[in-house]
């Protein structure tokens, strides 16, 4: 018995190359043997034509079956290797050649070949993704101090002239019609300046979101932004998703302004839908419009094509906080996408 196990591991070594040659030519010598057996055995019987026949199909079908079994089992290391590949797409397990025990030379080579690459590979993956995260990061905090400045120096500077153009026109005298028509016109001017600076204070970093939350966040910018332009609004906030930490606060709030620009810029929706909730473990954001929608694999390929990486960023944004996106749309039947990601309360620890 021990014999037979070392051949077969031997036999398990041997290139697969090889493994058919000797198959087929055990074939052929027992196809020799047999059909040289079969002739002197059937000499005498020379004119039963249909026991030649009957023998002929046997013989011919016992080596049709022998080469098939022969072959499968000499292919059986792609298989296996096959197989493996398959688990590591779909992100279980990796390409061990050691895993696939003795095993043709050349497949161990190719299983270990495409073992480094998937290791490089998600080495790659992990220092791109460490990189997203700190421009990101960097990107945000670089916002937040944008929108302090222009709040704190900006903003003010254009309320105190403001105040000070209103008491110009209150100390002029009352034949200066045209010099106060100009201080009216330009205080407006400065009231309208400054509202728009607010609208890009908000932009950049809503202090609402710091100060109330993440609901609220989502419900004036959405409020803002898409009831101005006719679309009619439904907010539902699950009052269980509490208060998160800054970072999956500014997460979710910027995937939810991603999605809500892209209604604007491309729906042509009438109503759209905001969910944000508590499931399980997760905290689940979805946006759902009747817009016209698009194909979403042929999206995919111009946004990288084109650099329209909006709904790319949202998925790269959720991956970073440990979280998946999907999203599914089709043409003149609106768009859905869904957003999940873990728990975790202002102290950092993720719930289970």
């Amino acid at each position: 018995m021990g014999t037979f196990n070392r051949f077969r591991q031997n036999l398990k070594r041997t290139p697969i190359l090889y493994r058919i040659a000797i198959g087929n030519a055990v074939v052929i010598a027992i196809g020799a043997v047999g059909g040289t057996y079969i002739t002197r055995l059937l000499a005498d019987r020379a004119a039963d034509w249909w026991l030649i026949l009957i023998f002929l199909g046997i013989g011919t079908t016992l080596s049709v079956v022998m080469n098939f079994w022969i072959i499968k089992n000499a292919l059986r290391p792609l298989t296996d290797l096959s197989a493996r590949v398959v688990q590591v797409q779909n992100g279980d397990g990796q390409i061990d050649p050691q895993l696939l025990g003795p095993t043709d030379p050349d497949v161990y080579q190719l299983a270990a070949t495409l073992d480094s690459l998937v290791k490089q590979l998600n080495e790659r993956n992990q220092e791109l993704r460490a990189l997203s995260e700190r421009a990101i990061n960097a990107l945000e905090e670089e916002r937040k101090q944008i929108a302090l400045t222009l709040h704190d120096d900006t903003g003010q500077s254009l309320s105190m002239l403001i105040i000070n153009l209103e008491r110009l026109e209150d100390h002029l005298p009352e034949n200066e019609d045209v010099i106060k028509e100009k201080l009216v016109a330009t205080r407006e001017l400065a009231q309208e300046t400054l509202s728009n600076l607010r609208k890009i204070v908000y932009g950049l970093r809503p202090s609402i979101l710091d100060d109330l939350g993440l609901i609220p966040a989502i419900r004036w910018y959405a409020r803002t932004n898409l009831e101005e332009a006719g679309m009619r609004l439904k907010i539902d906030a699950n009052g269980d998703v509490g208060p998160l930490p800054s970072p999956l606060n500014s997460t979710l709030f910027r995937i939810a302004q991603e999605a809500i620009n892209n209604i604007l810029r491309h729906s042509q929706a009438k109503i759209v839908v905001i969910k944000l909730s508590k499931v399980g473990d997760q905290i689940q954001l979805e946006v759902q419009d009747d817009g016209k929608g698009f194909d979403l694999n042929f999206e995919r390929g111009e946004a990288l094509q084109q650099q329209h990486l909006g709904l790319l960023g949202m998925q790269e944004r959720a991956e970073l906080v440990g979280g998946s996106t999907w999203v599914s749309s089709l043409p003149g039947r609106g768009t859905q996408i869904r957003v999940n990601v873990p728990y975790m309360p202002p102290g950092g620890v993720q719930i289970e």
